[in-house]
C-alpha cells in the first residue's frame, strides 16, 4: 500500500510543479530545489518498495520503516494540496492586469499571500529533511532494486462470466443433512428454543453452510417465519433487535427504546415457529445476549429455533447452545474440486491438464479451507502459464508463523499480485463494518475521493474496472444486481477478508462504537489515524474526546441514531476546526425520520481538503 501513496505523491508533485509554472507563481527562495530534491528522492525509494512491502510480513524493522515513509507521504501529499490551494487562490486574486507583488499592489495585500507562502515553504524543507533521513535508512536494509514498473498492466480478463455461482458448493452434503436434521427435530426435553451452534475457524465455511440450509426447501416448509441477522463485532443489542423486528414485519423500525422494539418482536412472533439464524457472533458477555433471548424464548412456539455461527466455543456457551456442531475442514479432494472450478473457469481441457499437478499441489496448501481455495484460484484464474503458477506454489508467503498470519498466506498472495493502485483500493474497504452491504457507486466515490483512481477525467471508468478486478480476484463477495441484472450494485466482504484489509490498515483505519455510557477505551486512538467511522449507539452518546486530537484523519463517518442530532450540532464547529486534513465526510442522516444536522458551522470553509461530503436525509438544514 506504501508503494500506491509513493507513486500517487510522485505524481502530485509533478503536476503541482507544472501548475506552478504554468500561472507563474513565484516561489520563495530554496523551495524549487527542496521540490525537486524530495521527488529525486521519491523515485529512489519506489524502486525498492515492492521488495520492502513483502518483506515487511516476516521483518518488524521493515514495516517500521514503511510506516514512516507511508506518514510522511501522507503529509507531503496534504501539503501539496495547501499548495495547490494557495496556487488557485493566487491566480484568482491577482488583478486582471496581472500585477505582480510589487509597488502598484498594496503593501497590506500581499503581507497574507507572503506569510501563506512562506508557511507552505517551511512545511516543504521540514518534510523534504524527513524524507531524506528515511531514504538514507533504506540503505541498511539491502533491498532488491526494481527498476521495471508495471502497476498499470491488467491481468487478462477471463472470456467468461466474472464470478463463480455461489450455490456451486463442494463438500458439504453431509453437514447440510446433519444441521437440518437438528433443525426439523422436535424440542424433546429441552426447555425454551433449543440454540444449535455452528463452531469453525475463519474461512472454514460456517456463513456458507447456514445459507444453504437457511434455503432449504424442507426448511422453508416447517417453518412459519424465517429471519437472518449477520451479528459480528460489536454486538449492538438494538441493532440486533430492530433487524429481527424489520424481518418480522418487512418495514425498518423507527424506534429508538430496546424495550419497545423487543415488545414488538414478541407480539410478532407469538404463537409462530421461527428459524432464527445469529451469524458471525463474537461477544462473550452473556448480558448482552440475555434481554433478547427472554423475549424470543417467551414468544417461540414449539419447533422454533435459533442457529449461530462463530468462531470461538466460549460463545456458544455463553449464548446457552443446546447443540454444538463442529465444522471440519474440506477433504484433498473436496478442496481440489472447489480450488480447480474457481481457477479453470472457462478453460479448456488441454490447458487444464498442463497446470492439474500443479494446481493439486496449491490446493493442498490451502489446508482444507474453502476461502483459501476460492481466494487463489480467483487469483490463478487470471494467470495462464506454468512459470506464473510454479511462482504461487514457490513463494515465501506459505512459510509465515501460523499464529501470526493465520488464513492470511493465501490472501497475501493474491494481495501482491494486484498492481499498487488497486492495493489501497481494497484495503480501503477496512472502513466499512464487517458484514455490511457496499455499495458500489458509493465505494468508486469514496476512492475518488482518495485521490486513488488519478485526477482527471475518466476517473468513474477506472473505478469500475478496479472493482471488476478485485471481484474477479475474490475479495468480494454475495453481489446483488440492477433489476435488469445488467450489473452489480452493492456486494459483501467475507469477515475473513475485513479482518485482512483490516490488518493491511492497522493503526490507520478504525470503526468506534460510542454508547455514552461506558468510559471510551483509547486502544483505538493512534496520532496516525487516517479513516475513522463512528458509530453513536443512542442518545446519550458523545463524539469521543480523542477524536478531536486526530487531526490527520482524511475519513470520517459518522452513523448516529435520531436522537443524536443536539450532540452532532455542538460537535461540528470544534471537528471543522481540528480536522482540517479531511477528504470525506458523512454525516448523512441513515434513519431520516428526524432531524439531525440543522445547520453547516463556517469553520467547514477550513476543509480545503474536502472532496466528498454527504448530508443526505438532514431534512432540516438550513
Amino acid at each position: 500500500m506504501t508503494e500506491a501513496i509513493v507513486s500517487a505523491v510522485f505524481e502530485r508533485l509533478t503536476s503541482i510543479s507544472l501548475q506552478v509554472a504554468e500561472n507563474g507563481v513565484r516561489l520563495v527562495v530554496g523551495v524549487n530545489e527542496e521540490v525537486k530534491k524530495i521527488g529525486t528522492t521519491l523515485c529512489t525509494i519506489r524502486a525498492v518498495l515492492e521488495d520492502a512491502e513483502k518483506r515487511q510480513v516476516k521483518e518488524q524493522a521493515v514495516k517500521f520503516w514503511l510506516d514512516r515513509l507511508q506518514n510522511v507521504a501522507y503529509d507531503i501529499e496534504d501539503l501539496l494540496d495547501e499548495w495547490s490551494t494557495a496556487v488557485i487562490r493566487s491566480k484568482i486574486e491577482e488583478p486582471q492586469s496581472s500585477f505582480r507583488l510589487s509597488s502598484l499592489q498594496p503593501f497590506a495585500n500581499s503581507i497574507p499571500r507572503l506569510v501563506g507562502r512562506r508557511g507552505i515553504a517551511t512545511k516543504i524543507k521540514e518534510l523534504s529533511e524527513s524524507l531524506q533521513v528515511i531514504a538514507k535508512e533504506k540503505d541498511d536494509f539491502a533491498f532488491i532494486v526494481n527498476l521495471s514498473r508495471n502497476d498499470d498492466i491488467e491481468p487478462e480478463r477471463p472470456k467468461t462470466t466474472c464470478f463463480v455461482d455461489a450455490s456451486e458448493i463442494r463438500g458439504r452434503d453431509q453437514d447440510k443433512n446433519t444441521i437440518i436434521s437438528m433443525l426439523l427435530s422436535e424440542n424433546g426435553q429441552e426447555r425454551g428454543i433449543p440454540i444449535i451452534s455452528i463452531l469453525g475457524m475463519g474461512g472454514i465455511g460456517k456463513t456458507t453452510l447456514a445459507q444453504i440450509v437457511y434455503n432449504d426447501r424442507e426448511v422453508n416448509a416447517y417453518f412459519q417465519k424465517k429471519l437472518w441477522v449477520c451479528v459480528s463485532d460489536p454486538f449492538d443489542e438494538m441493532r440486533i433487535a430492530k433487524a429481527i423486528l424489520e424481518a418480522l414485519t418487512g418495514i425498518p423500525s423507527g424506534l429508538g427504546e430496546l424495550n419497545t422494539v423487543l415488545v414488538k418482536i414478541h407480539e410478532s412472533i407469538e404463537g409462530k415457529k421461527f428459524l432464527l439464524v445469529l451469524d458471525d457472533v463474537w461477544t462473550e458477555d452473556e448480558r448482552k445476549w440475555q434481554s433478547l433471548k427472554c423475549c424470543l424464548k417467551s414468544g417461540a412456539s414449539p419447533g422454533s429455533k435459533i442457529l449461530v455461527t462463530t468462531r470461538k466455543e466460549n460463545v456458544a456457551t455463553v449464548m446457552g447452545c443446546t447443540r454444538l456442531f463442529h465444522l471440519g475442514k474440506l477433504s484433498e479432494e473436496e478442496c481440489w474440486s472447489l480450488f480447480s472450478q474457481v481457477a479453470f473457469s472457462g478453460w479448456n481441457h488441454g490447458a487444464r491438464q498442463i497446470l492439474a499437478d500443479i494446481g493439486k499441489k496449491i490446493a493442498d496448501k490451502c489446508n482444507g479451507l474453502p476461502l483459501a481455495a476460492k481466494t487463489l484460484g480467483g487469483l490463478l484464474r487470471l494467470k495462464k502459464s506454468r512459470e506464473q503458477w510454479q511462482r504461487i506454489l514457490d513463494s515465501n508467503m506459505w512459510e509465515l508463523d501460523e499464529a501470526e498470519t493465520g488464513l492470511f498466506s493465501p490472501l497475501l498472495l493474491s494481495y501482491y499480485d494486484l498492481p499498487a493502485p488497486l492495493r489501497q483500493c481494497f484495503s480501503y474497504c477496512a472502513i466499512f463494518p464487517k458484514g455490511c452491504k457496499i455499495e458500489k457507486d458509493l465505494l468508486i466515490r469514496l476512492w475518488m475521493a482518495q485521490g486513488f483512481l488519478g485526477d482527471g477525467n475518466g476517473m468513474e471508468i477506472v473505478g469500475e474496472e478496479y472493482f471488476d478486478n478485485l471481484a474477479m480476484r475474490s475479495f468480494f463477495q454475495e453481489f446483488e444486481t440492477d433489476e435488469n441484472d445488467d450489473g452489480i450494485i452493492r456486494c459483501k466482504m467475507h469477515d475473513i477478508v475485513h479482518d485482512f484489509a483490516q490488518l493491511l490498515r492497522k493503526r490507520e483505519c478504525y470503526v468506534v462504537a460510542s454508547n455514552g455510557i461506558e468510559e471510551q477505551r483509547a486502544e483505538w486512538y493512534h496520532e496516525n489515524a487516517r479513516h475513522l467511522r463512528v458509530i453513536l449507539d443512542n442518545e446519550q452518546a458523545v463524539i469521543p474526546s480523542l477524536l478531536y486530537n486526530a487531526k490527520k484523519l482524511r475519513s470520517l463517518l459518522v452513523d448516529s441514531c435520531p436522537s443524536n442530532s443536539s450532540t452532532l450540532n455542538v460537535s461540528l464547529p470544534r471537528l471543522f476546526d481540528e480536522l482540517t486534513c479531511l477528504r470525506m465526510l458523512d454525516l448523512s442522516n441513515k434513519f431520516r425520520r428526524q432531524t439531525s444536522i440543522t445547520e453547516l458551522p463556517c469553520q467547514i470553509g477550513k476543509l480545503i481538503h474536502l472532496r466528498y461530503l454527504s448530508l443526505e436525509g438532514n431534512k432540516g438544514l438550513k
